[in-house]
């Protein structure tokens, strides 16, 4: 693989977040936005394809798209639904010794 060097400008709150996360993570900011723009480029050639695939289907039935619906909320829908349950439910696991 090749290198090559950039300049970018992005907003500073952003870039000390960068700082950061690649000190956790034990990683050079380069290192670090090389593969965080790495992993946006496969989201977005992932979403091109879908888009691509989908232009090709009819639409949904109503009973297709309120099972879609249906999964998608399930899927989305927090654990807990506030803080102090969380909160509360977390407590409880440090207690029975999960992490």
């Amino acid at each position: 693989m090749s290198l090559e060097r950039v300049t970018i400008t992005i907003p500073s709150e952003t870039l000390e977040a960068v700082r950061s996360a690649a000190e956790r993570e034990g990683l050079s900011v380069s290192a670090w936005l090389s593969r965080a723009a790495e992993h946006a480029a496969k989201i977005e050639a992932g979403l091109a394809s879908a888009e691509e695939a989908m232009a090709h289907l009819p639409p949904p039935t109503p009973e297709e798209q309120a099972w879609v619906d249906a999964v998608m909320e399930d899927a989305t829908r927090p654990a807990y639904s506030d803080e102090y349950s969380a909160h509360s439910a977390h407590s409880d696991d440090r207690a029975r010794g999960v992490a």
